[in-house]
């Protein structure tokens, strides 16, 4: 079994136009709602990979209720905390012209110490049977900043592996803890290491703070590093859906990987093939296993060693 920690759930809606304007009234020719959140995205492309699959979350209001109702249809158990707050809505806006793929992102609800101490004790668990717990995405306002120490506590008391994708001041106070797993893009790691790096460059110094760094580059793949080697993974696709989940779906394809004990080669191929995955499909951040086995196919890869 694999956990993934969603902090933040969503619903993410869709909104179609054929055209944007701003300042303006803008009426949509189709919506569309999905579980979302990070951590709800890696949970049902690990799911959909088969893999045994649950989500310790915060699950506020009307809205926390749809997002575990459309989880355990997935047949994914959807565990932690219910709260009076609303969980937060995420809009993506889809229109011919260059607010395409446009996202809006509310915050969330805040969240007390009760329900922060729910969301650990239900985590701790849980532990015992997972292989891993994958904390992924954003943290509600209110939570301190020692919850990753709090996280790395647990999983080296109970001897599981900590993956983490986070961003900003979350992504600082991950790497202080040295989980065994990162995942961030390129422009994150330029938010923290600084500009005028390569790829191959970030991936080498995120190896100080982790075992398996992982640097996503949009359209130009992943690059993973482990044990001093690199691997640069390549999907190009046509006809592009959606990138929205595309990275959440590689982070689950990188995780499921690993744990099926692939190659380091086949991990990153397995990695890149799910994030170009995502694209081709109108779901948010979910992917087919078919499409994954086709497109690793097609996957070019390049080593870099030392």
């Amino acid at each position: 079994m694999l956990i993934t920690l969603c902090p933040n759930p969503s619903v993410d809606k869709i909104l179609h136009l054929n055209q944007f304007h701003p300042g303006q009234v803008n009426r949509c020719v189709k919506e569309q709602s999905f579980p979302g959140g990070k951590g709800v995205h890696v949970a049902m492309a690990l799911k959909e990979l088969g893999n045994e699959s649950k989500i310790i979350g915060f699950w506020g209001g009307p809205t926390g209720e749809w997002i575990k109702k459309e989880c355990d249809i997935l047949g994914i158990s959807s565990l932690g905390p219910v709260l009076l707050q609303w969980n937060r809505t995420c809009i993506t806006v889809l229109a011919n012209s260059e607010a395409n793929n446009t996202e809006i992102l509310e915050k969330g609800p805040e969240i007390g110490p009760d329900a922060l101490n729910e969301f650990f004790e239900t985590t701790k668990s849980e532990i015992t049977e997972a292989k891993a717990i994958c904390v992924s995405g954003s943290w509600p306002v209110n939570v301190p900043e020692t919850v990753y120490g709090t996280l790395k506590s647990l999983c080296d008391t109970y001897n599981k592996e900590l993956w983490v994708d986070a961003s900003g001041k979350r992504l600082e106070q991950a790497l202080q803890v040295k989980p065994f797993g990162i995942h961030i893009n390129k422009k994150e790691a330029a938010g923290f290491y600084g500009n005028g790096f390569t790829p191959v460059e970030y991936t080498q110094k995120l190896l100080d703070n982790c075992e398996v760094a992982a640097i996503t580059d949009g359209a130009n793949g992943l690059f993973l590093g482990y044990k001093g080697r690199i691997a640069h993974g390549k999907c190009s696709v046509r006809n592009v859906v959606s990138t929205v989940g595309a990275g959440d779906c590689l982070t689950a394809g990188l995780i499921h990987a690993w744990y099926q004990k692939e190659s380091f080669e086949n991990v990153c191929k397995t990695a890149t093939a799910c994030g170009a995955a995502n694209c081709v499909r109108p779901e948010l951040g979910m992917l087919y296993k078919k499409d994954v086995e086709q497109l690793k196919e097609i996957v070019q890869l390049k080593l870099y060693e030392g």
